[in-house]
């Protein structure tokens, strides 16, 4: 009898030690996934600020303003899109350091291809808006409407010539898996702030190195 008693205690004992091992191992597990996903948000954020500083400098280097029509009529335009939009893939590429096929050479931010989704030039004259967009297929669309009743993809109004553009790019995620990420961005290119911004973003510029 008890001998049997202390077999039963001895193997209560040994269930319990498992449990604790068990519970024990469960929550190392618990935080180190929880780390990861801090880690994984912190990256996104940074990645976030990132693209935006970068988008906001490919916008600006791609505003070329006819000069020529300022002189002339005092009103800010650009005048040929297609240049536009050459100029701000050229800039898009040297910001975030990518290759002539839009791939990532610096894997930490951005984990593959980068797509253009949208490059949008807005041309404001008095009342007016004229719009020219060319989507993520190439498909170029002109359009214009009234101030105060043009809005950007982003939700901001549109008041002055400027240039939105929209990019999609992988970053890899949680343990391994790959996630779209969308970011775009407005810049309105006779405000002083812009040109501020971009002498700022110029100090420090995004070239996709560490």
């Amino acid at each position: 009898m008890k001998f049997m008693k202390k077999e039963y205690l001895q193997r209560k004992t040994r269930e319990r030690g498992q449990a604790s091992w068990v519970l024990g191992l469960f929550l190392i597990l618990f935080l180190a996934i929880l780390l990861c996903m801090q880690l994984q948000v912190a990256l996104y954020r940074e990645s976030a600020m990132y693209m935006e500083d970068a988008l906001a400098l490919s916008n600006l280097a791609s505003a070329v303003i006819d000069i020529e029509e300022y002189g002339i009529t005092q009103k800010v335009l650009i005048t040929d899109p297609e240049q536009a939009y050459e100029r701000y893939c050229h800039a898009l590429r040297e910001n975030l350091g990518l290759d002539n096929h839009f791939m990532a050479q610096n894997r930490r931010m951005i984990s593959g291809q980068v797509e253009i989704q949208n490059y949008t030039i807005y041309n404001v004259t008095s009342d007016l808006v004229e719009i020219w967009q060319r989507d993520r297929d190439g498909t170029v669309s002109v359009w214009s409407g009234n101030v105060g009743n043009v809005h950007a993809p982003n939700g901001q109004l549109i008041e002055e010539t400027g240039v939105y553009s929209e990019i999609a790019y992988p970053v890899e995620g949680f343990l391994g898996t790959h996630v779209m990420a969308h970011k775009g961005k407005l810049v309105d290119v006779i405000r002083n702030d812009n040109r501020e911004k971009e002498n700022e973003i110029t100090e420090n510029k995004v070239t996709g190195n560490e």
